[in-house]
């Protein structure tokens, strides 16, 4: 392959990486509550600065950060629907690498290039979603971009900085990172002497870095919320600084959790690729550490403790990470003679590599070993958000208000707004913790606190997406609340008496149509409902039905990593003890020191009324795991049982500690505390 056609089929192959990693189906649930918001925006002509969209917190104070974003947002759904916001999001992520590309770049040696970027596209492939982060990279890689270039050329380009940071602080909270890399790299200009001896300071270079940094600081200032503004990036720094400082939100909110250590399992794969990305970047400053530029190393530590604080910033880190790594793996390189057939191989390895990447995302597998649901195409995930529910409250007209999780609140802002209003959504801090936490349904006792301060007249239940049985079973035998309306994934329930609609005929849970038939090929949509529709039944004690459809589950997904635990705990309920047993002791010999396990299995010989041996396997999945909160819990459990009521109250304290504030081992053991206690 002659070199100019090899260097094309490098990039090309890179782009198309990068178009199919962009082009998925939209699956994250902020996206309704920003759509509507820009909708809003452009309807009044003005940025909201309360809230108008809860009856929880109605006009609490709201600082909209991410109006330029949420305006974009709407227009490109004005003109395309959601195709267009998914054609946008490819195209942002191949933008994304064209700004990128000249960093280091080497003609003859592209290969370089696009092993670099290669890593930063799949570290970053889950967090390509239509939210104003996505334009933060952009901003991001242009910062760089720009600097870069002034370290090459001294010119005035530099300043283009400040107009980016003026949008940048319209658009996202990250903005901040822009101040923090010009400031960066002004002292690395200025410490230039004393770690390149020899140096002297380029007084014009220093002053032109500090003179971006502080207009980039200034135009800051210029968004709908002045000074209140500017300062909301401390609000997310606090969320990922040290365990005992990040608050509620940067302690249960998933993308907030340090991927290391932070109570829930992130995926291998992308800590290996982070791993990866961040050992080569490593490696080549070291390699090139006669003439590293002193403002690699000062990145890579400072996005390195980003990257650890949270799982979103592992995507921040790898647009970082990947310059460096080429920046400085090219200037080694310039130094040594390396042979035209072998820069060749290379360069057809890359392209071999990402066009095997390119064919994985189209057919769905990427994400999926990733262990992230998503699915390729245009449009959005519907099984995630509750559609058919809202189109039935929309058609019916039952009175609110509506109860639901805090991940539906944006689809319901978006889908009945202004006729409904929410409890709950993902603007975070305009809860504040305390409220936030308290307005989180998932047990009876805490509905029921909710409904007699709000009085429910719609219950909307999104089982396929958070484990609701309690209240689920709760809800069904409560004379006072009707079953209106089911899918695979969600439930209605309307009260009796204040819905004002008799007509409203109850879902038969046993009837033999329960469910439509499941038409869709294998995937993540078909996967989403069988799961959903397993736990409702599970839910409703259903369990004959329940097993029936699971064994059908995984006969069609004989992989699936949940599986066999979930039905072995179907055979149990079924009254199938010696088939669980099996089931069980084959998963124990694979993964003996599997602490999650080792509990699952311990419930499982809980609910078979054998105690002691359930106690067991609790005391194992604490060996394996002291800090494991959820293993805490049932060990205490079992002390209570037993009678031992000071080391219950003990265990339920531990696990208090080191839940997550909010989460439901937490809401538990603070409940059984308070009940030992006396108190309420």
């Amino acid at each position: 392959m002659r070199r100019g056609w090899l260097t094309v089929a490098i990039w090309l192959s890179l782009l198309a990486l990068g178009f199919s990693l962009g082009l998925q189906k939209i699956r994250t649930f902020d996206y309704w509550w920003q759509l509507r918001t820009g909708a809003l925006i452009v309807e009044t002509g003005e940025v909201p600065k309360h809230d108008v969209f809860t009856y929880t917190v109605p006009g609490a104070r709201y600082v909209d950060i991410h109006w330029l974003h949420q305006v974009g947002l709407h227009g490109l759904h004005s003109l395309g629907g959601h195709d267009a916001v998914v054609v946008a999001k490819a195209l942002a992520v191949c933008a994304l690498i064209a700004i990128l590309a000249p960093i280091g770049h080497r003609r003859q040696r592209p290969w370089v290039s696009a092993l670099g970027l290669g890593l930063m596209l799949v570290v970053a492939a889950d967090r390509f979603m239509p939210r104003p982060e996505l334009p933060s990279f952009l901003l991001l890689a242009a910062v760089l971009a720009l600097l870069d270039r002034h370290e090459r050329r001294r010119d005035a380009w530099v300043f283009a900085i400040v107009p980016l940071q003026l949008i940048w602080a319209n658009v996202h909270g990250l903005f901040a990172l822009g101040l923090a890399v010009c400031a960066i790299y002004l002292a690395a200009e200025v410490l230039r002497p004393l770690v390149a001896p020899g140096q002297r300071l380029d007084a014009r270079a220093a002053g032109r870095l500090a003179a971006v940094t502080a207009l980039g600081g200034l135009v800051c200032l210029l968004n709908p919320n002045g000074l209140e503004g500017a300062l909301y990036p401390i609000q997310q720094f606090g969320m990922i600084g040290p365990p005992e400082d990040r608050g509620v939100f940067g302690s249960l909110i998933a993308e907030l959790i340090p991927p290391i250590g932070g109570g829930r399992e992130h995926s291998r794969p992308v800590l290996a690729l982070v791993g990866a990305l961040a050992a080569l970047s490593l490696a080549a400053m070291a390699w090139n550490w006669r003439r590293v530029h002193a403002a690699d190393p000062l990145l890579w530590v400072a996005f390195v403790y980003l990257a650890l604080g949270a799982n979103r910033n592992l995507a921040l880190f790898s647009i970082v990470a990947a310059p460096i790594l080429v920046r400085n793996a090219n200037a080694v390189l310039d130094r040594r003679s390396v042979p035209r057939h072998a820069a060749t191989a290379a360069g057809a390895a890359v392209v071999a590599v990402l066009a095997l990447l390119t064919l994985d995302v189209a057919r769905d597998r990427f994400f999926q070993r990733l262990g992230s649901l998503r699915e390729a195409g245009l449009g959005t995930m519907d099984v995630f958000y509750p559609v058919g529910a809202a189109e039935w409250i929309a058609e019916v007209r039952p009175p609110g208000p509506i109860c639901h999780h805090m991940a539906d609140g944006g689809y319901l802002i978006w889908r009945l707004f202004p006729d409904y209003k929410v409890m709950v959504d993902g603007r975070l801090e305009l809860f504040g913790a305390e409220r936030f936490i308290g307005l989180q349904v998932a047990e009876p006792s805490r509905f029921k606190q909710l409904d007699a301060e709000h009085r429910f007249g719609v219950v909307l239940v999104h089982f396929g997406l958070v484990r609701s049985d309690a209240l689920l079973w709760w809800l069904h035998l409560n004379s006072n609340w009707l079953l209106a309306y089911l899918d695979d994934t969600t439930a209605v329930y309307v009260h009796r008496d204040r819905s004002g609609l008799p007509w409203i005929r109850e879902v038969e849970v046993d009837a033999p149509d329960l469910f439509p038939p499941l038409d869709r090929p294998n995937g993540v949509t078909d996967l989403v409902r069988r799961f959903g529709r397993t736990q409702f039944y599970m839910a409703m004690r259903r369990f004959e039905p329940a097993l029936q459809f699971w064994e059908a589950t995984i006969a069609r997904y004989p992989d699936l990593p949940q599986g066999p635990i979930i039905h072995a705990s179907l055979l149990q309920s079924n009254g199938l003890h010696a088939a669980a047993e099996a089931i069980l002791r084959r998963l124990l010999e694979e993964r003996p020191e599997d602490a999650k396990l080792l509990a699952q299995v311990g419930d499982l010989r809980w609910e078979a009324g054998d105690r002691e041996a359930a106690k067991g396997f609790y005391d194992r999945a604490l060996e394996a795991d002291a800090d494991f909160a959820y293993a805490t819990f049932r060990r205490a459990m079992a002390a209570e049982a037993e009678g031992d009521l000071e080391m219950a109250t003990r265990l339920y304290g531990r696990a208090l500690a080191l839940s997550h504030p909010g989460s439901p081992v937490g809401l538990l053991a603070s409940g059984r505390l308070g009940a030992l206690s006396g108190t309420p």
